[in-house]
Order: structure tokens, then C-alpha cells, then sequence
């Protein structure tokens, strides 16, 4: 590409020294070279800010910002606030990018006149093994899609995933976006509003984004207190999906998906909150009942009849759930200890990162 218009890439870091440096090394190594290279030091505690200073010392394209730690949207939020550019795009300090990527993305979104290219992720794990997320991957095949498409391909999120790292967007797509502060579970569902606001996208069917999955990640705690934040946080982004779902009326085809996510990872977390009332503040069961009970299931919904039970219930009489809850639990526990059943799902726990592996299967109940 000749004439290449200024790239911001905006790479969060919070304690990641171990895995930076390949991730930097990967961006300065791009054969798109017109790059302004943003890393926000959110807070870390090892020699992760270190690394930073002395990146940007080797490379005037690197600027090093350092800030309190407010989590990984908020990383991202100041990123944006300080980008120069027209076209941003988002790298995770523990991942890594094709050498090709911002070339071929760049030049899509040139030819095409899109607000968003996007290409393939796969995920890499520490012991070598790769998974493509794409079953046909590496084509080579470049699709145009429209608004309307681009939006539900993100909703459905099966070819294409909500994450922000393997696109490039216009910069002014992101005016009036909210990052939610905190939040580090889910936070890249902001991407179904950016998709809203673009006229089309251009999809590159090529792996160009390396994902690693490393067991001491922010998905991957087995703390239980960090696990139920995590909860709380892919209950709090799927509820909002919904109510942008529920919001414009030609994304409603996927309505009974999105249904069925908040009601599932809702319901399965009012199930913690009556296990674990310690790590909840006190109004927050009924905060998330109103949040549920808001929801008006469409004829063609997903729920299996547990969860359809489940939520008339909760409909029905809120603190009368929570008594059957706790009811059932003694009950559990009762029949564990007099050997009668080793049904162990009384304990409620969500201690596996990827919980939708979990809730998908019912829940614990």
C-alpha cells in the first residue's frame, strides 16, 4: 500500500512481562510501517511499565502512558483520548499479530471505502497447540458486508466474535462509546454499537490474529471472588446486548440467542448470590432480578424448562425463589452427607473461566 494513512494501535498492559515484548515486536515488525504505537501501562505492579519506557525509547513511533489501574476498558478509553490518527486498532499485550495484518486491512479498508476491517482469530495455547476459529480458514476470500449483516454476524457471535483486537475502525466510531470501568469480563461487548454506527465492513478471511490462552490470564482464575466478578461482569454485558437487541427492531431475528444468554448467565448468577451473599453487595440480588424480569421471552425462545421454571418464579415471587434456592441446597447437602447421592452442584461454583462451557450445559442445577 502506497500511501498509508496513520495507524494508533493502542496495546493495554497490566503485568505482562513475560509476554509484551513478543506482542510489541510483532507491531513494529508490520510491513505497514505508518503507525502510532499508544502502550497503557494500566497500574502494573512487575516490570511491566519498565518495558514500556524502554520500547519507546528504541522506537519514536511508541508513546508509554502510564495511569492507575482501572482495568482493561478504561486502558483502552485513555488509548483513545490520545490517538492522533483516523483509523485505531487494538492489540492485547499477551497476544501477537501476523506480520501482514495492518497491510492487508488497511488497504481492504481503502478499496472498499469501509469503516471496519476485520480478519480470522486463532487461539494459541502455552503448550503449542493451535485452534482456528474460523472452520475454513486462510482462503483468502475478502467480504463486504453491510450494516445490518455486520451488526448480526457480531451478535450471533459464531463467524464472528465481539473482540476488538483483530479489526481496525474509524476513529470517529468510537465517539460517544462507553467503556465500561472495571469491567473484565465481556468488555469487548461494545463492539455490536461500533458495527451499528459503521456503514459497512470488509471481512479478510485469513487467521491474523494469535490469541494466546495462558492459565494466568483474567479469564482463566480459579479465585473464587475474581470468578463471581467475572460473572457479574458477562451478566451485566449481556444484559445490555439485550436491551440494544430489544432497541432496534432489525436485529430481532437474533433475539431469542440473546434471550436466552442474559436469562441463563442471569439466572446462574442469582444462584451465586444466594450461595455467596458475602461477595455481593446487599441490594444487588434485586438489582439483577429487575435487570431479568424486565425481559419479555419471545414464542421462539431457547430455554430448556428448568430455566423456564426458573424465571416465572422469579416473575412470580423473587424472595420465593431465593427460599426454594436455599431450600434445595439444604437438601443437597443433606443427602451428600448421608451418602444417599454425591451430587456436588450445591456448591454453585463458577471457578472455570469460560463460563459459558458451563452455563450452556443448564447451569449447576
Amino acid at each position: 500500500m502506497k500511501n498509508q494513512p496513520l495507524l494508533s494501535v493502542i496495546v493495554p498492559c497490566y503485568n505482562v512481562e513475560k509476554y509484551v515484548d513478543k506482542c510489541i515486536s510483532s507491531i513494529i515488525d508490520q510491513t505497514y510501517n505508518n503507525l502510532e504505537i499508544l502502550l497503557i501501562n494500566d497500574g502494573s505492579t512487575d516490570s511491566t511499565g519498565n518495558i514500556c519506557d524502554a520500547w519507546q525509547e528504541r522506537d519514536p513511533r511508541i508513546r508509554a502512558i502510564h495511569k492507575q489501574n482501572e482495568g482493561l476498558p478504561y486502558a483502552r478509553k485513555t488509548g483513545i483520548e490520545n490517538i492522533t490518527a483516523e483509523y485505531v486498532t487494538f492489540l492485547d499485550s499477551d497476544d501477537w499479530i501476523d506480520l501482514n495484518m495492518y497491510s492487508d486491512l488497511m488497504e481492504a479498508l481503502a478499496t472498499t471505502n469501509s469503516d471496519i476491517a476485520l480478519g480470522d482469530v486463532c487461539e494459541v495455547f502455552e503448550d503449542g497447540r493451535i485452534v482456528h476459529r474460523n472452520s475454513e480458514p486462510n482462503t483468502g476470500i475478502i467480504e463486504v458486508v453491510g450494516r445490518i449483516e455486520g451488526v448480526l454476524l457480531i451478535l450471533e457471535d459464531k463467524k464472528w466474535r465481539s473482540w476488538l483486537g483483530n479489526k481496525i475502525y474509524k476513529k470517529h466510531l468510537f465517539d460517544h462509546i462507553v467503556f465500561p470501568k472495571g469491567r473484565g469480563f465481556g468488555e469487548d461487548f461494545i463492539s455490536h454499537d461500533l458495527f451499528h454506527k459503521a456503514q459497512q465492513s470488509v471481512y479478510l478471511h485469513k487467521d491474523y490474529y494469535f490469541y494466546l490462552q495462558r492459565n494466568s490470564s483474567i479469564t482463566k482464575t480459579a479465585n473464587l471472588q475474581s470468578a463471581i466478578k467475572n460473572h457479574c461482569d458477562y451478566s451485566d454485558s449481556w444484559y445490555e446486548r439485550y436491551c440494544f437487541v430489544n432497541q432496534f427492531h432489525e436485529y430481532h431475528s437474533v433475539l431469542p440467542n440473546v434471550e436466552f444468554w442474559v436469562l441463563v448467565v442471569g439466572i446462574c448468577l442469582l444462584r451465586n448470590i444466594i450461595v455467596h451473599p458475602q461477595y455481593f453487595a446487599n441490594d444487588y440480588y434485586y438489582k439483577k432480578v429487575k435487570q431479568l424480569c424486565s425481559i419479555s421471552l419471545s414464542p421462539n425462545n431457547k430455554l430448556n424448562n428448568i430455566f423456564k421454571i426458573e424465571f416465572y418464579l422469579l416473575k412470580f415471587n423473587p424472595n420465593l425463589y431465593k427460599i426454594i434456592i436455599k431450600s434445595y441446597i439444604v437438601l443437597i447437602k443433606i443427602t451428600n452427607k448421608l451418602k444417599i447421592t454425591t451430587n456436588r452442584r450445591a456448591d454453585y461454583l463458577f471457578s472455570d473461566c469460560k463460563i459459558w462451557s458451563i452455563l450452556i450445559k443448564g447451569g449447576v442445577l
